[in-house]
C-alpha cells in the first residue's frame, strides 16, 4: 500500500486533500489558498483512483516547556472516507509516522469517538486544567475592533514577544492565522495600540475568555488589564497558561477534547495547551 507524502504548496495535492477532510470536517481551502503550507507541515495519505481515502497530517512544532525549548509533532486532520473505513488506512499511516519520528514527541486533540484508536500507536491520554483568575474589570473604553484580514493581525501573530515559559508553541503563527481565518473568531480580535497588543475574546456574562494575546512588546497583566475594552468582567479564563509574572492564577478541571501525547516521560503538572496552536 503506497503512501503518499506533501510537506509544501502542492495545489494540485491540497486540492485531493481539501476533497476528503471538507467531506469529514469543514473546507480548508481558504487555509490553502493563503500559502502557509511550508515544509513543517506535513501530509501523509493513501490514494485509491486518483483520490486521496485517508490522511493523517503533522506539524513540526518547538514546544517551550518548563524554560527548555523542544522538538514535537502536532497530529492532525485524522480522516479517512466513509466507504473506506474499517481497512486499517488510518492505522497504516499513523505506524508509519511514529516509525518515522519514534524518538519524537507527539502530540493530538481527538474526539471520544476515537479514543480507543491512539493508545495502540503508544499514546495516552492527559487531561489539560483551565487556568483562571478572580479579576474585576470594569474599562468604559470603545472597543476597538481588527478584521480578521487586516495585515496589523499579521503583524502581531508573526511578531509578538509574548510567550508562556511553563507552556507554549514558539512556531505556531501559521496555525494562529488558521483559526483566526476559520471564521468562528472573527468577531473577537481587539487590538490594544497603546499597549502594542492585539487581544482575541469573547465576553459571556461576567467570565471574560482571553483566547489569545499578541503583544508586541513586554507588558504585565495588570497593564493589559487597564485597556481591555470590556464592563462587568469578574473571571477571565486563558486560552493558554498565562506569561506574566503580576497575574495570579489558579488551574481549574473543565470539560474538553481528548488530548494524547506520545514520548513524553515526565510529569506535565496543571497545563494549558494554547488553543490557539492546536491543529
Amino acid at each position: 500500500m503506497e503512501i503518499s507524502f506533501c510537506n509544501g504548496n502542492d495545489k494540485e495535492y491540497q486540492h485531493k486533500l481539501n476533497n476528503l477532510l471538507k467531506d469529514i470536517f469543514f473546507d480548508f481551502g481558504f487555509w490553502y489558498d493563503l500559502n502557509l503550507w511550508d515544509e513543517n507541515y506535513e501530509s501523509y495519505s493513501i490514494a485509491e483512483n486518483g483520490e486521496i481515502v485517508s490522511n493523517i497530517c503533522v506539524y513540526k512544532t518547538q514546544i517551550l516547556f518548563n524554560g527548555k525549548q523542544y522538538s514535537a509533532l502536532s497530529v492532525g486532520a485524522v480522516a479517512t472516507k466513509r466507504e473506506y473505513r474499517g481497512r486499517g488506512l488510518a492505522g497504516t499511516l499513523m505506524k508509519h509516522i511514529v516509525d518515522k519520528y519514534d524518538n519524537v514527541p507527539m502530540y493530538l486533540s481527538a474526539n471520544d469517538s476515537v479514543v480507543n484508536f491512539y493508545p495502540k500507536f503508544g499514546f495516552r491520554r492527559v487531561y489539560e486544567k483551565l487556568p483562571v483568575c478572580e479579576c474585576v474589570v470594569n474599562n468604559h473604553i470603545r472597543p476597538n475592533k481588527l478584521s480578521y484580514d487586516d495585515p496589523r493581525v499579521w503583524n502581531y501573530v508573526y511578531n509578538r514577544v509574548n510567550f508562556s515559559k511553563k507552556l507554549d508553541c514558539l512556531n505556531s503563527a501559521s496555525i494562529n492565522i488558521f483559526h483566526i481565518y476559520w471564521g468562528y473568531l472573527r468577531d473577537c480580535i481587539y487590538e490594544i495600540p497603546e499597549i502594542d497588543t492585539m487581544i482575541i475574546a469573547r465576553k459571556n456574562g461576567e467570565i471574560l475568555k482571553l483566547i489569545g494575546v499578541f503583544s508586541l512588546k513586554d507588558i504585565c497583566f495588570s497593564e493589559l488589564t487597564r485597556y481591555l475594552p470590556f464592563t462587568g468582567v469578574k473571571r477571565i479564563e486563558f486560552g493558554f497558561m498565562p506569561y506574566w509574572p503580576d497575574v495570579n492564577y489558579t488551574m481549574t478541571e473543565y470539560e474538553t477534547d481528548p488530548l494524547f501525547v506520545r514520548g513524553v516521560n515526565c510529569d506535565l503538572g496543571d497545563f494549558k495547551f494554547p488553543e490557539l496552536s492546536v491543529t
